[in-house]
């Protein structure tokens, strides 16, 4: 009997993990059962006021920012929504293009301790890129090459970045 409410408990808290009801409000209308298309549209609150985007329909969540302190754009992942926390992974670089107007421009997102500064050199949720002409650019759009998290490889994520 134990073993039946033990199954049972773990089958209904795994499928509790995408139709689930929130206890807070949104600043949405829409409820979780859509389809979130291209991944930019999805609001949930960005953590740190960032641009959040869905990657391939709520595996995680990506959130973009500029670092007050040392201009660079900041790169935060975390699991399926905000709330539930940071997603580490290790990758040595990030490869990114930013599309500004007809101009293609290519950057490098690199691990990053949680200081802001310094670089890692395991798992971390956080990714930096040092751009010359991101103080000059309010907002491009960005394409994100490759991601490879967990056993997962996630090729082209696109969104418009807007400070």
């Amino acid at each position: 009997m134990k073993l039946i409410l033990l199954t049972l408990l773990i089958t209904l808290s795994l499928g509790c993990q995408k139709d689930h009801d929130h206890d807070h409000d949104h600043d949405h209308d829409h409820d979780h059962d859509h389809d979130h298309g291209g991944g930019h549209d999805h609001s949930h609150d960005a953590p740190n006021g960032g641009v959040l985007v869905n990657v391939e329909n709520e595996f995680c969540h990506l959130e973009f920012l500029v670092d007050p302190l040392n201009g660079r754009l900041q790169m935060h992942a975390m699991r399926f929504h905000p709330s539930e926390g940071p997603l580490k992974f290790f990758m040595e670089q990030v490869e990114a293009t930013a599309k500004i107007g007809e101009e293609e421009k290519a950057f490098i997102f690199s691990p990053t301790q949680l200081d802001g500064e310094a670089p890692a050199t395991e798992a971390t949720s956080l990714y930096t890129a040092q751009i010359d002409w991101l103080k000059d650019t309010p907002e491009f759009d960005v394409t994100l090459k490759e991601l490879q998290i967990e056993d997962r490889k996630l090729q082209n994520i696109t969104f418009k970045f807007s400070k």
